[in-house]
């Protein structure tokens, strides 16, 4: 079959070598050799539902479909999401109002892992393939995941993680099914990234040269379980937000917040329309810390503010002040879970400055019957998810308690859990990582991935060692997928490409923000633990006015 897709591959480039000398030599038209070449294109895309994936992989798969397209409309959702994932992707995007030219393929690897490959014509492909990992509880395969390398010429394929769901967190489908859990964790990106990489070979007439995996949340999670478990897979890995601690987040925070917001789980005592009174009160309070007042707090570790300021005075206007049952939703927002008795069992709790991000993740929106991600994480993990035997519809979420469950959450621990400080293997075989997570992430402290990557350092030989393969970059006021109140927009990717193929160390990425904006804002970020400090003099808008300080 190889060899037949190798012929092919020569069949066509000489097809439109020939139809490009008939035009120099005037024996065709332009339109007419266009025509020709698509023609072919679409041959060649249709050739590939011969391909047989049953061997290819640890598991049987199968091309369903095949579709060359051209100029393809994009919805105006579609285009709005092609920038936001090249956001959370590490991989600008424009807001296109068509998707780059593609042969679709369509297929699946069983038992139910559905993909979606898309592949440039060959004279746009770049020789690489990627993998955009699914995120949130994935479920969906979605159709503008794969604009962002697509656009930059890799054959890029996603998943929907080895099922079918409503997003963003619905775990019914994960009801008395810890294999659909294991596909979930990260089954599905391997076995989909080996036929995927069939497919190239075969449409293409030779292999990628390289693989990367780019994602954000528990697309940033599927970067480091496949650095762990699967060091073959990529030679690069972009993983921002990443939840190395996956179960301990689900079981233990997202109830927390849940009940927070919702004390009886049911009714919200605070709505989104509050965040801007309680965001300014934290500038007011702490913007100055970093040496410098321009709306971004630097590390909010180093401030201290007590909700209970905002508190509602007497004759006060409620929509200017916090009510007694929002302050204390607030406060437990800002604070570690802990149970009845005092005791936390949660050590990374909702981040100050990450206010702005609250809204739909923490807090709803008024008017809109729309629950937060928080909530429903809650109730339909730990009735679907969190328990190897998982109690199901009729468990009263309300009444978990973390401390006395959590010796049944283990089983589902091993499963879940992107936590293994060991990436000898992916080291050894020459891949690089790069970590971004932001400081204003409402839905993951920054903190937990700090946790783990020091962890991870120590074990793999300390940071020099480190350093070799692994990068992490903290980015301050960075939201958990797409935007900030700083600046937000940056190109890991072609870093990552640099160190892996030509072993050019990144010295540090620039946060931009999007075109348009005025002022234009940049600024360095660069491996932790360095952070960009400002110099004292120059406009803080400009990057070449901060510095590195280790």
């Amino acid at each position: 079959m190889s060899g037949q897709r190798v012929g092919r591959g020569w069949s066509w480039l000489m097809a439109v070598s020939a139809l490009i000398l008939q035009v120099e030599a005037g024996a065709d038209s332009p339109k007419a050799a266009a025509s020709a070449a698509q023609s072919e294109l679409a041959k060649r895309c249709d050739d590939l539902n011969l391909l047989n994936l049953e061997s290819v992989g640890d598991a049987p798969g199968r091309i369903v479909m095949t579709r060359l397209e051209i100029g393809k409309p994009a919805s105006p959702v579609e285009q709005l999401f092609f920038k936001k994932r090249g956001h959370s992707q590490g991989m600008p995007t424009p807001s296109a109002k068509t998707f780059p030219d593609h042969c679709l393929v369509e297929g699946y690897v069983t038992p139910h892992v559905k993909f979606n490959l898309v592949l440039p014509p060959p004279d746009k492909w770049n020789n690489r393939f990627m993998l955009a990992a699914c995120d949130a509880w994935c479920g969906k395969v979605h159709t503008e995941i794969v604009v962002p390398g697509l656009n930059r010429g890799y054959a890029t394929l996603t998943n929907d993680g080895g099922h079918y769901s409503r997003a963003p967190f619905d775990g019914i489908w994960a009801h008395q099914n810890v294999p659909a859990r294991i596909d979930f964790a990260h089954r599905a990106n391997h076995v989909s990234a080996q036929v995927g990489k069939a497919i190239v070979a075969a449409y293409y007439g030779n292999k990628a040269k390289y693989s990367y995996i780019a994602g954000f949340s528990k697309g940033g999670n599927a970067g480091l379980f496949a650095a762990q478990k699967y060091p073959e897979d990529f030679d690069g890995v972009f993983s921002k937000a990443p939840v190395p601690y996956y179960q301990w987040k689900n079981a233990a925070h997202f109830s927390w917040l849940g009940l927070a917001v919702y004390p009886d789980g049911k009714n919200p005592v605070i709505y989104s329309d509050k965040l801007p009174i309680i965001e300014k009160a934290v500038l007011d309070k702490c913007d100055k810390l970093d040496g410098l007042k321009d709306g971004i707090i630097d590390d909010p570790r180093k401030c201290k503010f007590d909700p209970a300021v905002l508190a509602c005075k007497a004759g006060q206007d409620e929509a200017q002040c916090l009510t007694p049952p929002q302050v204390e939703a607030v406060v437990k927002i800002y604070s570690k879970p802990t149970n009845k008795a005092g005791q936390t069992y949660y050590d990374f709790p909702t981040d100050l400055t990450s206010e702005s991000d609250w809204a739909r993740s923490v807090v709803p929106e008024r008017g809109s019957a729309d629950l937060t991600f928080s909530l429903t994480g809650a109730m339909t993990g730990l009735r679907y998810m969190v328990f190897e035997n998982n109690p199901g519809p009729k468990y009263d979420w309300t009444k978990f308690d973390y401390l006395t469950e959590k010796p049944k959450l283990a089983a589902m621990s091993k499963i879940l859990d992107p936590d293994s400080p060991d990436l000898k293997a992916f080291k050894a075989r020459g891949g690089k990582i790069m970590i971004v997570h932001g400081w204003s992430d409402a839905m993951v402290s920054a903190s937990m991935t700090i946790d783990w990557f020091e962890k991870m350092q120590a074990f793999m030989g300390g940071k020099q060692a480190t350093a070799e393969f692994a990068q992490l970059y903290v980015a301050p006021t960075l939201y958990h997928g797409s935007g900030g109140r700083g600046p937000y927009v940056f190109d890991t990717q072609t870093a990552l490409e640099k160190w892996v193929e030509e072993g050019i160390v990144p010295e540090q990425i620039v946060l931009e923000d999007e075109p348009g904006r005025e002022p234009f804002r940049t600024r360095p970020l660069y491996p932790y633990p360095a952070v960009s400090k400002y110099k004292g003099k120059g406009d803080p808008n400009v990057a070449a006015s901060y510095k590195r300080v280790d």
